[in-house]
């Protein structure tokens, strides 16, 4: 099996971090410790959302999604925000990309994982 190092900068081209994180709500949390993050469950935060998990470099930029999801109800809001760490020694690494969404030159601060993260690969 390939490090997944090598294989980070195979399929992404950067030096791989340790983490990234997923920002989520709270009134989710039972969903996601049920079905793990999966796209074809999850509710989308964005109108312009794919059918993918959004994964930040940053545990603070996670959170800065969340705040400012825009198709989040007040009720869901108001549960709290809870920022989930996911090594990404445990993700399946040809499934992960540039955030599509976002557009610049630097290091990308976001990712596309393209599968389903089981809660065992999650630690809150």
């Amino acid at each position: 099996m390939k490090d997944y190092r090598k294989l980070f900068k195979e399929f992404i081209n950067q030096s791989p971090p340790e983490n990234l994180y997923h920002a989520t709500f709270d009134a989710y949390m039972d969903s996601i410790k049920e079905h793990g993050l999966n796209p074809t469950k999850s509710v989308k935060n964005w109108a312009d959302s794919n059918d993918v998990i959004y994964l930040a470099t940053d545990p603070d930029i996670a959170e800065d999604y969340a705040e400012t999801s825009e198709e989040v109800s007040d009720e869901v809001y108001d549960t709290g925000i809870v920022v989930l760490k996911i090594p990404v020694s445990g993700l399946d690494i040809s499934k992960l990309q540039s955030d599509t969404n976002v557009r610049n030159d630097d290091e990308p601060t976001s990712y596309e994982y393209h599968g389903i993260i089981p809660w065992s690969k999650i630690e809150v």
